[in-house]
């Protein structure tokens, strides 16, 4: 079995991350909005001062832009507005796996063009986990692959860092595993490692 953690937006359960980032930016104004985008930080908090774990959207694109402290409902959230589009557009789904669960075998002209309606709804990963933007991706998937082992989840990573493969049997229950993975993940790409 294979996981890959930078092609992790499953549908219905996109349960990827959980924790603190430190992570703040402002955006540039433009004629269409003379406000700067604000994203809120849980060092410095929202303009309020109240700390925020809000998923903002991407400035060029429209599309929600998840955190690595996006909580898991506001996570859900986002992918079930894409799945939703996606249904409503003609995309087949897979009822039986649950309401937001997408056939992704579907290539036909209506799923293709679903896709492209929906495009701009469909959720950006935290930028820490994608290796065009983070130029510490290599080292911060080795610390994560190494944490995993050393709370018991007993994994080797693929060749090219993409994603990992079970190294063994582990002992670890579903529900802790998924906990490894989150605060793993905190650790080695929320910049604790550096």
């Amino acid at each position: 079995m294979t996981h890959l953690t930078s092609v992790r937006p499953v549908l219905g359960v996109a349960a990827l991350l959980s924790g603190a980032l430190l992570l703040t930016g402002c955006g540039e104004s433009t004629d269409d909005n003379p406000e700067p985008r604000k994203v809120a930080s849980l060092e410095s908090g929202t303009p309020t001062g109240k700390p925020s774990a809000s998923v903002a959207p991407d400035a060029e694109s429209g599309r929600p832009q998840l955190r690595l402290d996006s909580s898991d409902a506001e996570r859900d959230h986002y992918w079930h507005l894409y799945a939703t589009c996606l249904k409503d557009h003609g995309h087949k789904m897979l009822p039986q796996r649950g309401p937001d669960s997408v056939d992704d075998t579907d290539q036909s002209p209506t799923a293709r063009a679903a896709t492209k309606a929906c495009a701009g709804k469909l959720p950006l990963q935290p930028p820490e986990l994608d290796r065009e933007t983070n130029p510490h991706y290599d080292d911060d998937y080795r610390a994560y692959v190494k944490c995993l082992n050393r709370e018991g989840l007993k994994v080797r990573a693929l060749p090219d860092n993409s994603g990992w493969t079970y190294d063994g049997q582990t002992t670890l229950s579903s529900a802790r595993q998924t906990e490894v993975d989150k605060s793993c993940t905190m650790e080695a790409f929320g910049g604790t490692t550096r």
